[in-house]
């Protein structure tokens, strides 16, 4: 079988029941049994899995009658239908979209184990092969209009253009091009391309105008990526730049001690000023007559960031990013004030502002400083939030005159952002590392006891391994962020037992729930930024559904995405654990396997808290040695942060199996296994048992007698998706197996997928049959 894709892409949610209905009268029927993934570009787009029995390559299925002009200026559908086969490459779960910063997730989950069954989403070749391949119209051209030129520009840049462009081959053909694409083809462009041409030794040897107009037709034929005019201006600004340059370098030269004024190169209106900050980075800042500029507040570790500064012809401070930098990195009152806090990714206010004198006696005005409630340092510990408050009062002390300590100069916004987004960086710390750092283990072992002594959990190795292991992965996601960690310990006893606040207690200051759509990679990312170890509450109100994205969830090391604040997408590595909590004692309800929940019965009246807030800085300090010497022992790749012990596990088993809750897959195959091994009943004692007089049970069956003769069901209402359903149901009777291809059944139920008894499994103890 061949897999393949619908891409169903609708730009305008309003125009989404006109795409799936031409989708409906394509495949008639089919589009609610395929497995279905929910685009990460949001919207109603979605993707489409099925199989063939023939490979596709992609084609084009079918487009909507009106167009829209896109960003760009080009045209494109407002829906389109695609068929991704052989060579197409589709993005799949959990992948992100690499605009919205949005994973794909399943809304139908792919069921390949159903395929054995002959319940796969099987579509038949035929009926793909009867599709035409829909029309469309060639809108590439249109898509890169000819560029905006005032009038003489064109031709007056064409006359800047140098020699060394018309004689290179591959650039003068570009050219052609380029004019070709300007004037749609039109002789004017040809003109133009020969009388500039002309200017070269190069021109028409070994050629003639006829053979070059031939040349010049051709250029129209390549309409996905037509060559431009704005290639060529980017020529002509490429050697403009040099030349001014060069100019600029050669008056540097010219400078003399004394400070003299800089000449300059004549230029248009539009373009003045274009190289002043070119020839102030070169000049020395120390040639200014204004003394004044420099008597501003330093650090004593840098008393000469000063001549970093760019200034103007003027001899004022230039109000650009380089020397907001400098101010707030080195102003007394700024400097040390902003640190980035690497456990929650941002930048914090983790000092207190200083404070800057005047350096003359008397100072009539006085000096603009960083005071006032909102510079109460609060947290020392995580840093506390950097506000817009914040901002605008250093935008204020900058923007100050000089008399009052100020710079005198205009701050734009994005450039202030960005200059207390650099200085912060450069002052990185975590507050959970330094916590765990400056912890002195005493000694004495607690960490393997902490469930079985303050929750009362039985006293066997599931219990102390888990609380070890759990412990171990706390510290690694901190010096170790994505380290591999795929287990969720879940607390679980009746409420009022104080669970949460054994979890709350035990992260110290850096604990939250887990609250919302899993789905939602940005959401998650912002709360686990703050949390070291995350709750999952209540995990009995999950869905089954629920609960498989929260254990590819939970498993993942990475988290990929464009926050809200971000303007491009970022890869975090998770600093975080999670710890689950449930009042039930069924909560487990995904089928396809519990491994990766480790539950721990909470068997105390209250959990002691006031204990554990006193003890627990030496569990952690516990653990970090145990951390250390078990990355001592392995060096390098991922630590080994799951149960080793044959005991253990065989514990977690049935830890995992009395927590599962039955699902309706296995009360149906209770059903189903309890008719197989009954004994078949034709009403004939001859019919009805063997040779020694024993009743004879069924061998052989296959779906649809387990429909109909089973289950009672109306054969007509036989179909795909109960197909799959008693597929799920069967792997699960135990003694079955289905046969590779399909053969004659009986007469009632012709060809089918046999699924036959295995000749060594008995039939269950109660049937009383044979086989």
């Amino acid at each position: 079988m061949y897999a393949h894709v619908f891409d169903v892409d609708i730009r305008f949610p309003d125009l989404a029941d006109e795409a799936w209905d031409e989708f409906d009268r394509m495949f008639p029927g089919i589009r609610d049994t395929l497995p279905c993934v929910a685009s990460g570009s949001g919207g109603a787009s979605r993707h489409l899995h099925f199989l063939t029995d023939k490979p596709f390559f992609g084609r084009k299925l079918a487009v909507s009658k009106a167009k829209h002009r896109t960003a760009n200026g080009g045209w494109t559908y407002n829906w389109e239908i695609d068929l991704f086969g052989t060579g197409r490459q589709v993005a799949m779960p959990p992948s992100i979209h690499p605009a919205t910063g949005i994973a794909y997730h399943w809304e139908r989950e792919y069921d390949l184990e159903g395929l054995e069954f002959g319940g796969g989403p099987v579509i038949d070749a035929d009926a793909i092969e009867r599709l035409g391949i829909a029309s469309t119209g060639a809108f590439d051209f249109e898509a890169s209009p000819p560029k905006t030129f005032t009038p003489g520009q064109m031709e007056s840049e064409l006359d800047a253009l140098s020699l060394d462009i018309l004689d290179d081959r591959a650039k003068w053909v570009m050219l052609g091009q380029a004019l070709h694409h300007q004037f749609g083809g039109a002789q004017e462009g040809f003109d133009l391309w020969m009388r500039y041409s002309a200017k070269s030794e190069s021109y028409l040897k070994g050629s003639s105008l006829n053979a070059e107009l031939r040349r010049y037709r051709g250029f129209g034929r390549n309409r996905r990526q037509p060559v431009t005019m704005a290639t060529v201006r980017r020529w002509y600004l490429e050697e403009r730049d040099a030349a001014k340059l060069a100019f600029a370098i050669a008056e540097l030269d010219d400078l003399d001690d004394a400070g003299t004024p800089v000449a300059t190169m004549p230029a248009s209106d539009d373009e003045s000023g274009e190289f002043d900050d070119l020839l102030n980075a070169e000049r020395p800042a120390a040639k200014s007559t204004d003394e004044s500029v420099f008597d501003i507040g330093l650090t004593d570790a840098a008393p000469d960031w000063k001549t970093l500064l760019a200034i103007s012809e003027k001899g004022s401070i230039e109000p650009n990013l380089h020397n907001l930098r400098l101010i707030v990195e080195n102003d007394k009152r700024t400097a040390g004030v902003m640190a980035f806090n690497e456990f929650t990714q941002e930048v914090v206010q983790r000092g207190a502002p200083g404070v800057r004198s005047p350096n003359r006696k008397n100072q009539a005005k006085p000096f603009v400083q960083l005071s006032g409630p909102i510079w109460t340092l609060r947290d020392r510990a995580n840093g506390d939030f950097w506000t817009e408050e914040k901002d605008d009062s250093i935008r204020a002390m900058i923007e100050a005159p000089k008399t009052q300590g100020g710079y005198g100069i205009k701050v734009p916004d994005r450039d202030l952002r960005a200059a207390i987004n650099i200085v912060g960086r450069k002052n990185c710390f975590h507050p959970v590392r330094e916590y765990l750092s400056a912890q002195q283990w005493d000694g004495t072992p607690r960490v393997e006891r902490l469930f079985i002594d303050y929750l009362g959990s039985p006293d066997d190795v599931y219990g102390r391994d888990t609380a070890r292991l759990m412990m171990i992965a706390g510290v690694a996601r901190i010096f170790e962020p994505g380290c591999k960690w795929d287990y969720v310990v879940i607390l679980q006893g009746l409420q009022g037992k104080r669970k949460s606040t054994f979890i709350s207690t035990l992260a110290k200051n850096w604990a939250a729930e887990l609250e919302g759509d899993m789905t939602d990679t940005r959401a998650m990312v912002e709360a686990m930024q703050k949390a070291w170890i995350l709750e999952i509450p209540e995990l009995a109100g999950f869905t089954r559904a629920d609960v498989r994205h929260i254990k590819g969830f939970v498993s993942r090391q990475t988290d990929k995405v464009r926050l809200a604040y971000a303007k491009r997408t970022q890869e975090y590595r998770r600093q975080s654990i999670f710890c689950g909590s449930t009042n039930d004692f069924k909560f487990l309800k995904d089928d396809t396997g519990n491994r990766r929940f480790w539950p721990i019965g909470c068997h105390v009246e209250s959990i002691d808290i006031d204990r554990l807030r006193a003890e627990v800085d030496q569990l952690w300090a516990e653990a970090v040695v145990l951390y250390r010497a078990m990355r001592a022992e392995q060096p390098v790749g991922d630590l080994p942060l799951y149960l080793t012990g044959a005991a253990a596990q065989a514990i977690a088993v049935q830890h995992q199996e009395s927590a599962q809750v039955e699902s309706a897959d296995e009360a149906q195959a209770g059903q189903i296994g309890a008719w197989l091994d009954s004994p078949i009943m034709s009403g004939s004692v001859d019919d009805d048992q063997d040779a020694e007089g024993r009743a004879i049970v069924r061998n052989e069956t296959c779906l649809l007698e387990i429909w109909v003769d089973c289950l009672k069901k109306d054969r007509g209402l036989y179909n795909q998706q109960t197909a799959q359903m008693l597929g799920r149901a069967m792997r699960m009777v135990p003694g079955w197996t289905v046969e590779k291809k399909a053969r004659r059944y009986n007469r009632a139920y012709g060809l089918q997928r046999v699924i036959a008894r295995d000749v060594e499994t008995p039939p269950w103890p109660d049937a009383g049959g044979s086989v």
